[in-house]
């Protein structure tokens, strides 16, 4: 069944309905919040209580084009708000760490087998400042329109295409020999 029709059930009181978006979604909410914060148990109260007051308001909810960008947005905007709480009493800013290790493999190369250039890739990557990884993370990773992105973290579209752009232009620059390269490896 699409998020969608889940989404619906689950808005009219469908209590099977709900338990699989949890189930399908709390991975991936799971491995986007401990982008910001190690705190695993905080994590999981983070991603609970979400789904606590979404059950428990579930008929004044309106319907979304996009289960997984709301369920993003409300983890993100539920762990910035409960900071405080945090145990290891972690301050995010506009200069948080965005931790995020990058599996070259199987999103961004995916069938190419030479480790160098999957060294390199990963440590470009790696080397972006953290908000440019989070956009990275979900536009690549998770899938996300610039829209939703851009909803996720609070920022306006423009200041998103300009990071986005800027991610790319680092990229770029790091790889511009490789690309001309690149055709010939398969040569060789």
């Amino acid at each position: 069944m699409e998020d969608s029709e889940l989404w619906d059930l689950f808005r009219a009181g469908n209590q099977l309905a709900y338990t699989q978006l949890v189930n399908k979604h709390y991975k991936p909410l799971f491995n986007y919040g401990r982008r910001f914060c190690q705190d695993r148990e905080f994590l999981m109260d983070c991603i609970q209580e979400v789904f606590y007051e979404l059950w428990n308001r579930k008929e004044k909810i309106s319907s979304t084009p996009s289960v997984k960008w709301y369920l993003f947005k409300a983890v993100r905007l539920r762990i910035f708000r409960d900071q405080a709480k945090w145990t290891k009493n972690e301050e995010i800013t506009d200069e948080y760490n965005f931790l995020v290790e990058f599996n070259i493999e199987s999103k961004i190369i995916n069938d190419l087998e030479i480790n160098d250039l999957s060294v390199k890739v990963k440590n470009i990557l790696n080397a972006l400042p953290p908000r440019q990884q989070e956009i990275m993370y979900l536009r690549f990773y998770e899938g996300l329109t610039l829209n939703q992105i851009s909803e996720i973290m609070g920022i306006t579209n423009q200041s998103l295409r300009n990071l986005l752009q800027k991610s790319y232009k680092s990229f770029r620059a790091e790889w511009i020999s490789l690309l001309v390269f690149l055709p010939y490896l398969k040569f060789i």
